[in-house]
């Protein structure tokens, strides 16, 4: 698949951003917050650093009523956190907002809010097997079994980082559907898609994107054999419709390891990896994860 030239935004949220107020009588610390990304618009991914001339012990933030969870850089002056924007998030003003804590235990906020752009999204028509469109009962009781047993992954995040620098893609090929687009499957509106969808025969190897530890290894309904990774501080990557797997879970994984082939299994119109990435829940383009957002 061809490069992207994408722009990498710095922007201060000091002045532009965020207000910083003390919660005590104290004189307050120096504080600079910013951000780095893509695009602040639907599905799209930010870094947030925030820097201070006395050292942080702590800092409690949200960004869209979602945690945000901060880990030091370098010392305890350089804190980092990742946010991510929902796929379907409304365009308008979205809240930043926090407590940031020293080792001396004063304390600052953090509350501004942040402007969130609309994305124009493609339509796709597919045609599948019906019984993926039209359940059975069975069907539909383990479709909606699958549907919780995720959701209760994505609302669970380790403090700790697990992955090193800028991600990889699971492998190197063409789109065959991007991220975001309304699905029209069997002449019924769907979900839309969230996730990519590469181009590949089948049995061609999937690479780990990032290191991280095997949550998921198992055959659901819609997505076939499917892989997710945990990437630490509520980062996740998902892998479906695998002809196999050569993981389970528990397992440690290093960035580019094998996780497994190319199928076409679940609800598919034909051989093709879907990639997608979950992020404190929040529904993002996993191609922002191969930038310098995460570092090299």
């Amino acid at each position: 698949m061809k490069s992207r030239n994408i722009p990498f935004l710095v922007v201060s949220f000091l002045s532009a951003l965020l207000t910083l107020h003390p919660l005590w009588g104290s004189e307050p610390a120096t504080i600079s917050v910013t951000a780095a990304n893509q695009q602040f618009a639907q599905g799209g991914i930010f870094r947030i650093q925030v820097q201070a001339t006395k050292a942080i012990k702590s800092i409690e933030a949200e960004f869209d009523k979602k945690e945000l969870i901060f880990f030091q850089q370098v010392g305890y002056r350089l804190w980092m956190a990742l946010a991510g924007i929902d796929l379907e998030a409304p365009a308008g003003e979205h809240l930043l907002q926090g407590n940031i804590r020293f080792t001396d235990d004063q304390s600052q906020r953090i509350h501004r809010a942040i402007r969130v752009l609309s994305r124009k999204f493609p339509e796709q028509h597919i045609t599948v097997d019906e019984k993926y469109v039209t359940l059975s009962p069975a069907d539909q009781k383990r479709a909606e079994e699958e549907s919780k047993r995720l959701e209760a992954l994505w609302a669970t995040a380790s403090n700790e980082q697990l992955w090193n620098g800028r991600f990889l893609k699971p492998l190197e090929s063409d789109l065959t559907s991007g991220f975001g687009r309304r699905r029209i499957v069997n002449n019924q509106p769907r979900s839309p898609h969230a996730g990519v969808d590469f181009k590949a025969s089948a049995g061609t190897p999937i690479q780990a994107a990032n290191a991280g530890k095997v949550v998921l290894a198992a055959n659901l309904f819609f997505s076939g054999n499917t892989v997710v990774i945990d990437h630490g501080l509520g980062l996740y990557t998902y892998y479906a419709h695998c002809a196999t797997m050569e993981v389970q879970e528990g397992d440690k994984i290093r960035k580019g390891q094998v996780l497994g082939t190319v199928g076409s299994t679940g609800r598919v119109t034909g051989p093709h990896l879907h990639w997608s990435c979950r992020l404190s829940g929040a529904r993002v383009d996993p191609l922002w994860l191969a930038t310098p957002l995460l570092g090299e």
